[in-house]
Parts: structure tokens; C-alpha cells; sequence
């Protein structure tokens, strides 16, 4: 009598690469999280959105004190400078756009918020340039803006408004088209590849349609920040 043939294991098919053809910016990134979820245990966050009042707050903030844009400047700017002027900054009668506020902004002598006096200001209570310098800083760091602050923040608006009024696009933030990934979760993920001699990040977040187009930027790298490759 003839043996019983023996059952063969069937191994479990691999799962189809992801395809990034077609996909949105957030599907992609989500494929992206998952895999590095399941493969190195690691959950790669990512910032929680913004509203355009707050990207245009930081913009005008950034566009005062910096202004790494080298190819575009504010409407009112000091004769040799690039960034928004103070006398404009200040004016009481520019009418803020955006839904920013001055006060979120501009501060007194004593570090308070100005006083309006009808069309200008009350009388020790004007805006005080140091002051607000120290207070955009500490926005713009309290924000988590990049590279101690000093990173660039594009517009919240289309066209860039009142009281800067350059030329930077609106941010890809608020179309779903654009994040910023958490630095200790990326630098993890960097040391788990290495340990695996695996793909460097770009080339992992290549499989999934994305890239990081600011990540070597002279001006102001943003190595978190990522994008759709096409």
C-alpha cells in the first residue's frame, strides 16, 4: 500500500509592495507609518495641523526677524533691509490680515500688550521694538518653528496679507500636502536602519512616494519636513 502523500506547507505570499501611483499625500504617509510601525516598532508622529491664522502669525513673525526667503522680500521693508520694517510692523492703522492680531505680536516697554488710542496709540503704551523682538522669539520658539526658531514658516494666506505682504506661497500644511515629522522619532528610525544595514530614510520614504525636499536647504533645513515626491 502506498504511502499517504505528505501535505507541503504552503509559505504565506509577501505582500505587494506599496504602489505610490495615485495616492494622496496622506495615504502615502500613512502606508509609510504603518511600515515602520510593523517592521522597526516605531511610531513616526507627526504635527497635529495647523490653521492658517496660526501659519500666518509664524510667517509674519519669521518675515520680521529673518526672513530666509532669498528670493522674496515684504511690501514694506528699511532701505538695504529684508524683513518687515518696524515702522510698519507697528503702524496702528495697518489692518492685520488672516485673523492674526497685532497683540499676539507687538508688545510695550514693560513686555505688555500695547494700548490703542483711537487711530495710534496711548502714550507709553506704543509698541516697543525690543520688546516685541523678544516676544516674536519666544512665539516662534514656543511654536516649535524649526531650527531654534529661526526656520522658515510659509504664508497662511493666498496671497500673503497685511502686515507683510510678500511673496511665499501658501503653506502645503494646510492643503494636505505637506508635514512635519517628529526629530526623535525620525532619529530612531535612522538608528534602527543602520542597525539593520537597511535603506538610508530617503530612500525608505522613496517607496512610498516621498521625499524631503527642504532637508539640505542653505538657508533653513527642515529635515522633518516631508512632502510627495511628485
Amino acid at each position: 500500500m502506498a504511502d499517504a502523500p505528505t501535505a507541503t506547507a504552503s509559505a504565506t505570499p509577501a505582500a505587494p509592495a506599496f504602489d505610490p501611483k495615485g495616492k494622496s499625500f496622506l495615504d502615502r504617509l500613512a502606508a509609510f507609518q504603518a511600515d515602520v510601525l510593523k517592521t522597526y516598532s516605531i511610531t513616526v508622529r507627526k504635527d497635529s495641523g495647523r490653521t492658517s491664522a496660526w501659519q500666518q502669525k509664524h510667517h509674519i513673525g519669521h518675515m520680521f526677524l529673518y526672513n530666509s526667503y532669498t528670493w522674496t522680500t515684504p511690501a514694506n521693508c528699511d532701505k538695504g533691509e529684508r524683513t518687515i520694517s518696524w515702522g510698519h510692523l507697528s503702524d496702528a492703522e495697518v489692518i492685520w490680515e488672516g485673523g492674526v492680531l497685532w497683540s499676539d505680536l507687538l508688545r510695550n516697554k514693560t513686555g505688555g500688550i500695547p494700548v490703542r488710542d483711537g487711530k495710534g496709540w496711548k502714550k507709553d503704551n506704543e509698541p516697543d521694538k525690543d520688546k516685541t523682538i523678544e516676544n516674536v522669539k519666544a512665539v516662534l520658539a514656543a511654536g516649535k518653528v524649526g531650527n531654534g526658531g529661526t526656520a522658515m514658516v510659509s504664508s497662511g494666506l493666498k496671497p500673503c496679507g497685511e502686515p507683510c505682504k510678500c511673496g511665499v506661497g501658501r503653506s502645503k500644511h494646510l492643503e494636505d500636502a505637506a508635514a512635519d515629522l517628529n526629530t526623535v522619532d525620525l532619529t530612531s528610525l535612522t538608528a534602527k536602519l543602520a542597525a539593520a544595514k537597511a535603506d538610508d530614510i530617503d530612500t525608505y520614504l522613496g517607496k512610498f512616494g516621498l521625499n524631503r525636499p527642504l532637508k539640505d536647504n542653505k538657508e533653513s533645513p527642515e529635515p522633518w519636513h516631508v512632502e510627495a515626491t511628485d
